[in-house]
């Protein structure tokens, strides 16, 4: 390997001696001449079995179209002198060096960092068609950031998905916190970083207002815009290509394959817990935890339908899931709250070996279950804070109109006014409350929307946080309207699942 690397330095001041004289980013079949067959000796040809095709998701870094108005004339990555000389087109002349026949596509994504909830499939399906290797370098136009930690993870988990090898660099514009997310998402899903810091110099990698730029026509024009210089130079554009490149040569061999895995489960204890983890042609790196329900007087995380058997659901949408046999309280509400909390933090204590993003943990709660899943996501903090929740009929008042078996076994039988308050989560909903989806039917008698699942509903819409309600007016005759969990034989099963599946695909 450390020859190949001596090599690839060697090769990177050869870049003029390129694969072929007019190299481009998108090759064009060689031109027929009538009255010949096209065809090289054998001895003449290339060997290209090897080559790569690679697409660049970035900005305008990676490619910028033409576009007069911004004086940039030109339709390849700001702010490079000539086509030839953005990073894509570099870095496809260095991998032509060791693997003939390589391409490399740029894609611009900048409207993706700008609206982080955009539908990938729709965005990216046509152009990862076919491609060996995907690279992620974007980020400087990200201004949500809290958004872009569980959105960058989500790009990872699609692209893994469409490609052998997936690569992510840090951003070009030093930014602490965004470089922080990309290597997060970088190490949750197991693919390598690639670190650009210290490109990024004025001066030196990047243009000054009367440097030569070149247009579409090949004819020279001055830079007057301070938009184009904030971008890398052709050197700052060549240190690009070469660390990418360099990540390339140790990553990517001959004979690898990408990391694959199965379908696994196991249990861990203190506390209890079901482990269900997705195989890797279908992990996405997200994972919820599961709080049964049995209004604080049992957990049977073995009754499939508000437990164990939600693996199958999750696992083939790429979600591990994780059931938790909390404590019952008798009294003691910590002892709950102490085994959900301490359950999420295993989760992602564990995410490395699980291959989940630790910015994409969930929590989900059934009845009684819904209680503690929503006190978590309301009181809990730090590595315990949930990235969103999901709530089955749930139990979310401790007032006195509240589900009483509940409240007693919670709290004890003469709780204070404080205490009914403070788990009262309808009233504890903060700003940063994790988005929610929550259901249940209007005729629920054991536990009434009213004070319930609608109010906590009502107090996050008011709070602003994204949430998805899902109700019908009736039940159908299901017994006291409650408890159906994901039982086939509940009248809106078909609907209830699709809709899940869609909210879990919109972050």
């Amino acid at each position: 390997m450390k020859r190949f690397i001596f090599l690839f330095f060697i090769l990177c001041g050869l870049l003029t001696e390129s694969c072929s004289k007019n190299d481009s980013l998108i090759n064009e079949p060689p031109k027929e001449t009538p009255g010949t067959d096209n065809k090289d000796d054998d001895d003449d040809k290339e060997d290209t079995s090897n080559g790569l095709k690679v697409l660049c998701l970035g900005n305008s870094i990676t490619r910028h179209e033409y576009a007069p108005s911004i004086e940039w004339f030109s339709a390849w990555g700001m702010a490079a002198s000539k086509e030839e000389n953005d990073y894509c087109h570099q870095l496809e002349r260095m991998l032509c060096q060791q693997r003939p026949g390589s391409k490399v596509t740029p894609l611009n994504i900048a409207d993706w960092e700008r609206n982080l909830s955009m539908n990938l499939n729709t965005l990216l399906d046509q152009h990862c068609k076919d491609k060996d290797v995907i690279v992620i370098r974007l980020g400087e136009n990200v201004e949500d950031k809290t958004a872009f930690k569980t959105a960058i993870g989500r790009l990872v988990s699609y692209c893994k998905k469409q490609a052998k090898h997936v690569f992510i660099t840090g951003c070009f514009w030093k930014d602490d916190e965004k470089e922080a997310a990309i290597k997060q998402a970088a190490t949750a899903y197991g693919i390598p970083y690639v670190d650009l810091r210290g490109i990024d110099q004025v001066g030196v990698t990047r243009p000054s207002t009367g440097d030569i730029l070149y247009d579409l026509d090949g004819k020279p024009y001055t830079i007057t815009k301070d938009f184009i210089i904030a971008h890398p130079n052709d050197k700052g554009m060549k240190r690009i290509a070469e660390e990418i490149m360099k990540a390339f040569l140790l990553h990517i061999k001959d004979d690898d394959t990408a990391p694959s895995y199965a379908a696994r489960s196991f249990t861990l204890d203190n506390p209890q817990t079901f482990v269900f983890l997705p195989a890797s042609h279908t992990s996405m790196g997200r994972a919820v935890v599961v709080c049964p329900g049995g209004g604080y007087g049992y957990c049977e995380p073995e009754d499939n339908y508000e437990g164990n058997g939600w693996a199958s659901f999750f696992n083939e949408r790429g979600i591990a899931l994780i059931v938790v046999k909390y404590t019952l309280p008798a009294g003691n509400c910590q002892l709950p709250i102490a085994d959900a909390e301490t359950t999420i933090k295993r989760v992602r204590e564990h995410a490395k070996e699980w291959y989940v993003n630790k910015d994409d943990v969930g929590i989900m709660g059934f009845s009684a279950g819904g209680h503690l899943a929503s006190t978590i996501a309301t009181h809990s903090t730090g590595d315990a804070h949930p990235n969103f929740q999901i709530l089955f009929y749930p139990v979310i008042t401790m007032g006195a109109q509240g589900h009483a078996w509940s409240r007693e076994n919670f709290l004890g039988k003469n709780p204070s006014t404080a205490q009914m308050e403070l788990y009262s989560n309808e009233k504890q909903v903060k700003t940063d409350t994790p988005r929610a989806f929550i259901t249940f039917t209007e005729d629920d008698t054991e536990v009434p929307p009213t004070v319930n699942g609608k109010a906590y509903y009502q107090a996050l819409i008011n709070k602003g946080i994204p949430t998805k309600l899902v109700s019908w007016q009736s039940s159908n005759g299901w017994g006291a309207g409650h408890g159906w969990g994901n039982l086939g034989s509940f009248v809106h099963h078909e609907e209830l699942m699709s809709q899940l599946s869609d909210w879990l695909k919109s972050f």
